[in-house]
């Protein structure tokens, strides 16, 4: 097996857990100058196809993309119900939630991370169905999560 986690040499995006999507978007534009480049959510249930861990589920979020020349910024407000997002939101306030990386392979590099012995939280199809996202379980060892992003566009070919 690859023993990488990346496919690419950068990291494509930051991302803060808010419990104010509004107010955050507020001060960091303020902050800033910038404007969110994209305002939207989560795929419907029956479009992510979502599991949370290891079970279907139905998850839920706001979110919005400030884009950078080299990383995009993203502020997510979770739903009411259990998630990746709202666990971590809980255990420890409004912050950084996680780090994401764009892979060729999801199943190739979550397969990486959990050899390392770090669970699979959430994945789902990204509203659109055009890539998919899985967030591992990090916290422990990194303070946050880590989120694998894949585009269809430049998928791989896995089982």
């Amino acid at each position: 097996m690859d023993r990488r986690l990346l496919d690419e040499d950068a990291v494509m995006q930051i991302c803060f857990v808010t419990d104010n999507l509004e107010k955050s978007l507020d001060w960091f534009a303020d902050l800033t100058g910038k404007s969110p480049s994209h305002i939207g959510g989560a795929a419907p249930h029956d479009e992510a196809k979502a599991v949370y861990h290891g079970k279907p589920a139905e998850v839920s979020c706001r979110l919005a993309l400030f884009k950078f020349g080299n990383i995009d910024v993203e502020f997510l407000e979770p739903g009411p119900e259990k998630s990746a997002w709202r666990d971590l939101l809980e255990e420890k306030g409004p912050g950084v939630h996680h780090i994401a990386f764009k892979t060729r392979n999801i199943t190739q590099r979550g397969q990486y991370l959990a050899d390392k012995g770090y669970a699979e939280l959430q994945k789902a199809e990204f509203l659109g169905s055009h890539g998919r996202y899985a967030y591992y379980d990090t916290v422990k060892d990194l303070g946050i999560q880590i989120e694998l992003l894949e585009f269809n566009n430049d998928r791989e070919p896995q089982p």
